[in-house]
């Protein structure tokens, strides 16, 4: 069972019902395909919303430095794909890059 503390509140993933986790990833998942919200907004909320830890206490369980955490969700940071796939895997999410061949006329 993981454990954070919030704001003074002692959380564990039992207080994040199946049905909240649901709704939770299913807007994340229609703010992305909408461009409605940036890849650190996503962090944020899969690490608040669907994990209720702090930054220090998910970039340790996703085995991130402190810092690039930070400026992931800040928007500070051009990180690479693994990195990115790194903290997205916790909320269910998978990335991927690919070759779109361009048209020459």
């Amino acid at each position: 069972m993981l454990r954070a503390k919030s704001k003074g509140h002692n959380l564990t993933t039992e207080h994040f019902t199946r049905e909240h986790r649901r709704e939770v990833v299913a807007k994340l998942e229609s703010d992305l395909a909408n461009n409605e919200i940036t890849i650190g907004e996503v962090v944020k909320t899969i690490r608040t919303e669907l994990y209720g830890m702090t930054q220090t206490q998910y970039a340790k369980f996703i085995k991130i430095s402190d810092k690039t955490l930070r400026d992931i969700e800040k928007g500070n940071t051009d990180p690479r794909l693994s990195v990115i796939s790194k903290v997205l895997a916790p909320g269910g999410f998978q990335i991927s890059a690919k070759f779109v061949p361009r048209v020459v006329e």
